[in-house]
């Protein structure tokens, strides 16, 4: 009676507020994972096999299975952003605290073992993940799981790419599946995700999530964000327990998780160098074009010379600023779109230099805005003034953003 109550009253409680929460933060791994799995036995033997594809992930396991415990191996190829595993997945927000390299494709190829104890399967496993131009690593996991508990956890080994380590969890509750993961790598970067999902219904579901990172590569040092995350469900999207009740022999859809698990963390935590991967990020366009204009610009109005660049995306979708380039005392040759050093370029950004009454210096001049719409990127300006303004190239509409040093 009371379950029944409270499933009411939180359904009415979404239904109100549905036009009027915001989701703080980004949403989930947006592709679902679809498996598929066979087998044939012959008395307390059987041969089996597992695939499972999600967006550009890609994985197949072929195990021999006895009583009480299994042998299989395992291979497949992706980018590290895969939902296969539901308690160590990732979003592109959460993978852009280690490094930008995850995205590149690879391949990888691994063994493990399992066994039946005390109504858990316990699972230990090992793989090899070669990515092109990347040291080849060595990703060690273990996990334990039952009808109503899953608990894994890995180890990636490198070379350049120094040592990560991880842990998940999830519990199936009378109020709920909690679930928890934690990842860590040698580059100081460290993600951290714990959220809730109620089942309402066979259709509805209600979930929070709170995730907080932290790493070096980041603009002032220590990158940190608080994510409360409040979404909710008409699709039925249950998190997959690979071992369910009543099982008398190893499951290999338990297998084909936690290790699908293990290499997503291995391609996301060491997929670069850190000594190379120094370029100051930032969450959002808008903060990097605010952080070298609030750097060049009292230069610029002491100097009164003009100084530009571009702002551009990052291959993890961080957003970057090009050194500032010196110009004249009513123009900037920034060069082209094509000339950042990674990814592609969203804006421009430039200085007006000191006020001057033969320029109209505190606004976009028509041959910047021009510019703009010619190359399709937006643009920033900062003004003798200090204001902090920009340029939507699609819509034309110019906004102050708020101030600047000058």
């Amino acid at each position: 009676m009371l379950r029944n109550l409270l499933k009411s009253l939180i359904t009415t409680f979404i239904i109100f507020c549905a036009g009027i929460i915001p989701v703080l933060g980004s949403p989930g791994v947006s592709d679902q994972p679809l498996w598929f799995k066979t087998g044939s036995g012959n008395g307390t033997t059987a041969v089996q096999a597992m695939a499972g594809v999600s967006g550009d992930d890609a994985f197949l396991l072929s195990a021999v299975s006895a009583s009480g415990f299994s042998l299989s191996g395992f291979w497949g190829e992706g980018q590290g952003l895969s939902s296969l595993s539901p308690a160590q997945s990732f979003t592109q927000q959460e993978a852009s605290l280690f490094h930008g390299e995850h995205e590149q494709p690879s391949h990888f190829t691994g063994a493990a073992l399992d066994f039946l104890k005390g109504g858990f399967q316990f699972t230990s496993g090992v793989s090899q993940i070669g990515v092109l131009n990347v040291p080849d690593r060595v990703s060690w996991f273990a996990g334990a799981t039952s009808e109503s508990l899953v608990v894994q956890f890995s180890r990636v080994d490198g070379q350049e790419s120094g040592v990560a380590h991880s842990a998940g969890l999830q519990m199936r509750l009378p109020f709920g599946i909690v679930q928890a993961a934690y990842t860590a790598a040698a580059s100081d970067a460290v993600s951290t995700v714990l959220s809730w999902q109620l089942p309402l219904s066979r259709d509805l579901s209600l979930g929070f999530e709170f995730w907080d990172g932290h790493s070096t590569r980041f603009a002032d040092g220590i990158y940190q964000r608080w994510v409360l995350n409040i979404s909710g469900s008409l699709l039925g999207q249950e998190t997959l327990f690979a071992r369910e009740g009543g099982n008398t022999g190893a499951d290999i859809a338990t297998t084909a998780l936690l290790a699908a698990g293990a290499v997503g963390v291995a391609l996301v935590a060491t997929s670069g160098s850190d000594g190379a991967d120094n370029q100051l990020r930032f969450s959002t366009q808008h903060e990097a074009a605010r952080n070298v204009l609030n750097g060049v610009n009292p230069t610029s109005v002491a100097q009164n010379l003009e100084y530009g660049g571009w702002v551009y995306r990052n291959p993890d979708n961080t957003f970057s600023a090009t050194e500032p380039i010196k110009g004249t005392v009513d123009r900037v040759n920034i060069g082209s779109p094509t000339s950042v050093p990674s990814g592609y370029a969203t804006a421009t950004y430039h200085t007006h230099g000191a006020y001057d009454p033969k320029y109209d210096s505190e606004n976009f001049s028509y041959l910047d805005i021009t510019m703009n719409n010619n190359w399709g990127v937006d643009g920033y300006l900062g003004t003798p003034a200090g204001y902090y303004k920009f340029h939507h190239y699609l819509t034309g509409v110019i906004t102050t953003l708020g101030t600047i040093a000058n």
